[in-house]
């Protein structure tokens, strides 16, 4: 299997202490992308204060004031785009902006300005903000509130939380890294203000930059944006928990209701390789041959040959070393759906596997990882949550040695697939 090599440089940079960077070049792009994510500990008690900061920080800037003022400087970029972020990355929260905009080569612009106005926004929007005040915080926190209500709205997902609540209720990982409504309706200014001198005087800050610039010029130009930010006395790195095995005995099952049309069936493994380990490509392709793509097990086998479900599929979370299996079922098949499920696992782990199935799974899998290389978005969330867990494996070095996985290696990763929880969201009244 021969693999197309990307047209990328990358590079990872040390800007100073608590600052790092990967600056991914490529030479042919139209859009560019900048983003800058601030590390904590998902299980810390500032959690929801954390996760309404960038909202806040937005419109709170000396430098724009009101978000009428940033979209203004926005539209002067080319109309580019910024984002507030939260998102969890194992025992990790990552907070902070993620900026799109047009490459320097498209813009009437003289070199360099276009993302050099960029990179001064973001650092203003961190580094200078105005005071915080109670009409602010509470119209965002609002807005944060009602993101996290309507999480329920979309039961697939919805059950796949549900599920690792219970799965890892003993864990970080179970928290919502948007935070809590109770907690975030009582925040004030004064502590959101608290909040953000502990965490930039403690969290590491990780910066990603894509586009047609040269690694020297971003680092010099990101460099001076973020020249205010102090050195850290202490840099407090997140700690990842990757327990090996179930923390319970047997198989946990839990059942709820809720008046839906289609249950949710859901089943959390444990494998205990997280993207730091050396058989992690190995347990990338088992994915895939399990549920993670059209030729998988569960899509042929349960989902089209048996009929046992709308849909089947399974994924997994690189930074906790964990799979998670999400079935749309009706409710009278939970059983044999289940069952079904967990046989074609342990077939799997027994050796069931052909090397076409791996080889198909191979090829999917690469194809997906070329789709990300062409995606300044997706390219920026895969080197975040990379340097989140502190690796600087690059996705061509990923793909190289997803090439080079056996079927033994496929097998040898299922083995270490130890199913903990099974979770079914019932439709109510069935």
């Amino acid at each position: 299997m021969m693999m197309e090599k990307t047209m990328h440089n990358i590079t990872r940079v040390q800007i100073k202490q608590g600052i790092g960077l990967t600056c991914v070049t490529a030479e042919r792009t139209k859009t560019s992308c900048l983003s800058a994510m601030l590390a904590l500990p998902l299980g810390a008690p500032g959690r929801s204060l954390a996760a309404l900061l960038p909202y806040v920080l937005r419109s709170s800037c000396q430098d724009y004031r009101g978000q009428q003022a940033v979209a203004a400087c926005l539209d002067e970029l080319y109309g580019a785009r910024l984002e507030p972020i939260v998102r969890k990355c194992g025992e990790v929260q990552l907070i902070g902006f993620v900026a799109d905009v047009m490459d320097e080569r498209y813009a009437m612009q003289p070199e360099e300005r276009l993302f050099s106005s960029t990179a001064q926004l973001m650092a203003s929007l961190l580094l200078h903000p105005a005071p915080f005040t109670a009409e602010t915080v509470n119209r965002e926190a609002e807005q944060l509130c009602a993101k996290i209500a309507a999480r329920t709205d979309e039961k697939r997902t919805w059950a796949i939380q549900r599920m690792y609540q219970y799965m890892c209720a003993e864990e970080a990982y179970s928290l919502c890294e948007l935070g809590d409504i109770d907690v975030i309706r009582t925040i004030t200014p004064e502590q959101l203000e608290a909040q953000y001198r502990s965490v930039m005087q403690t969290a590491p800050l990780e910066l990603f930059y894509y586009g047609s610039l040269t690694s020297d010029t971003v680092a010099q130009q990101l460099a001076e944006a973020m020249r205010e930010r102090p050195v850290l006395e202490k840099v407090e790195l997140p700690q990842f928990d990757v327990p090996r095995k179930p923390l319970h005995p047997g198989l946990q099952q839990i059942t709820e209701e809720e008046p839906v049309t289609q249950g949710k069936l859901t089943i959390g493994l444990r494998s205990g390789i997280t993207v730091l380990d050396v058989d992690y490509p190995a347990l990338v392709v088992f994915n895939a041959c399990f549920g993670g793509t059209a030729s998988s097990r569960l899509f042929r086998t349960v989902r089209e040959q048996m009929s046992l479900c709308y849909y089947a599929s399974s994924m997994t979370d690189k930074n906790k070393g964990l799979l998670v299996v999400a079935a749309g079922i009706e409710n009278e098949s939970e059983p044999k759906a289940r069952a079904e499920i967990l046989r074609q696992l342990e077939d799997i782990q027994a050796g069931g596997l052909t090397a076409e199935e791996v080889e198909a799974a191979k090829r999917s899998v690469l194809a997906s990882l070329r789709t990300t290389q062409d995606s300044p978005l997706m390219l920026e969330y895969f080197y975040q949550a990379q340097a989140a867990s502190g690796v600087t494996e690059t996705l061509d070095q990923l793909m190289e040695r997803i090439e080079q996985v056996s079927v033994a290696d496929v097998t040898a990763a299922a083995r270490k697939a130890v199913p903990d929880t099974v979770y079914f969201l019932k439709g109510a009244g069935a």
